[in-house]
């Protein structure tokens, strides 16, 4: 029993503020499903509710943790896989035969649904904790029920009347825990892991465990991973004979570049646009029949989704401590200033990179939508990528090493970047296209530019650490 319970733990300790989160969802829930019963029934459906989502965040951090724990070595503990079982028996207990009592006892209907629905929701937490594509079908419902909300009324009522519904959910439960933890049973090498700073346009959360384990990747993502490796590989090669022919600065700079950035190369970043345009061309044309939002926020979409790359910069640093370690031997600088500013120069080039992915998705929404102001769009989105990518580089670059810190570090360069798209996008409105995009270009990149060198200052003043990060 003390080694579940140490199972049980490793959530605790690997995400605190996630179990506060799902256990205070739980709790809360359980105390109004029990208030109900002799008081107000009218709060058992949100006491359900809040258990629910409790659920699902408490499985996703556990699918993370197993992903971690189930290596290879591990089965070579005594009884492990049998420990494990215990813990699924004590998380069964909890989260699903805890709160079914709860509700029957105070004779509240649909108590198998829910069960049921609670099964499923734990199922489809751990795949999308464990980087499984099944924990996508979670998502694909909710955009299926927007897509066509009448007809989902009358799927969900007819599910309400079959007493089929709550076997036909445990069904779709366990084909989903099949998938998910045969897998992680099975002793098997872990897959290769990827640069900490490649950019596919793919899996971007979650792409390592909280101990740095990648995800695993099914046959599409690996052959779309077989092509950014091709175009790196090339682009390398070609920076390295450039370097070879005319050993300058600017060559050595690409070269660097094509080390720390491998999938910012135009190859790489041409396919990363191609494959994120399909993917919102395919989502337009599921929901094109609701034009009833507002163009222009096509172009704060665009802006929030280029800037999505610059946390995964703060943690790819961090990760890649102990390899910048050769960098430092083989370039051999004449001082430790002049290293750090090598570093901050090769990652300058995101900016402009961050600007022409706005551009090219707002251009994109544009066409599809038929926006009838596009030009305004277009020069709102490109001033404030510009701005907003400086100062989200300056900020992971030099900010806290925490997860909880970078975290919120990004909110606020997130809310900042949103407040000054629809800012600007008011101000060219009222100015006009010249003198609007003159006064917002002044406003935001100026700001951008006194971020950025205050924080490239700051880092060349820092000594270069390669110890590796804690766990």
């Amino acid at each position: 029993m003390r080694a579940v319970w140490q199972l049980w733990m490793q959530l605790w300790r690997r995400m605190p503020v996630l179990v506060v989160l799902a256990l205070g969802l739980w709790l809360g829930g359980l105390v109004m499903l029990a208030w109900s019963m002799p008081h107000d029934a009218a709060l058992a459906g949100p006491g359900a509710g809040l258990v629910m989502f409790g659920n699902w965040f408490w499985h996703i951090g556990l699918g993370s943790m197993l992903r971690g724990v189930c290596r290879p070595e591990s089965f070579l503990l005594p009884h492990f896989t049998r420990r494990l079982r215990g813990l699924a028996v004590i998380d069964l207990l909890q989260w699903v035969l805890l709160p079914a009592l709860l509700a029957l006892a105070g004779g509240m209907p649909y108590v198998m649904l829910g069960s049921a629905g609670l099964v499923l929701a734990a199922a489809f937490g751990l795949a999308t904790g464990t980087g499984r594509r099944a924990g996508l079908l979670f998502w694909l419902v909710f955009i299926a029920a927007g897509w066509m909300p009448q007809l989902a009324a009358q799927i969900g009522a007819a599910a309400l009347r079959s007493p089929l519904t709550p076997l036909l959910l445990l069904l779709a439960s366990a084909l989903i825990l099949q998938l998910v933890l045969r897998p992680l049973v099975q002793i098997s090498d872990i897959e290769p892991d990827t640069s900490p700073l490649e950019s596919t346009g793919l899996n971007r959360i979650g792409t390592t465990g909280t101990d740095g384990t990648p995800a695993p990747r099914g046959a599409l993502g690996k052959r779309i991973n077989a092509l950014f490796d091709r175009s790196s590989q090339r682009a390398m090669e070609r920076a390295l004979a450039n370097y070879r022919r005319r050993p300058g600065s600017g060559q050595r700079l690409a070269l660097i570049r094509s080390l720390l950035l491998p999938h910012d190369n135009p190859a790489a970043i041409a396919m990363r646009l191609l494959i994120v345009a399909a993917m919102v061309t395919l989502y337009f044309f599921v929901i094109q029949h609701r034009p009833h939002y507002n163009a222009a926020v096509i172009g704060a979409y665009a802006v929030l989704l280029s800037l999505s790359r610059f946390p995964q910069l703060g943690r790819g640093m961090l990760r890649m401590r102990p390899n910048l370690a050769d960098l430092y031997l083989t370039l051999a600088p004449a001082s430790r200033s002049d290293y750090q500013k090598l570093l901050v120069d090769a990652l300058l080039v995101l900016v402009p990179v961050t600007a022409l992915s706005a551009l090219a998705y707002t251009a994109l929404g544009i066409v599809l939508v038929h926006a009838t102001e596009p030009l305004r769009m277009l020069l709102t989105s490109a001033i404030v990528a510009v701005g907003a990518s400086l100062v989200a580089l300056a900020v992971h670059l030099i900010g806290p090493e925490g997860s909880f810190g970078r975290g919120a570090v990004n909110v606020v360069v997130v809310l900042g970047a949103m407040a000054a798209y629809w800012g600007g996008y008011m101000l060219l409105g009222a100015l006009g296209l010249t003198w609007g995009s003159m006064l917002l270009a002044l406003l935001t990149i100026s700001f951008g530019f006194g971020v950025w060198f205050a924080a490239q200052r700051e880092y060349q003043r820092r000594d270069p650490c390669f110890d590796a990060p804690l766990a």
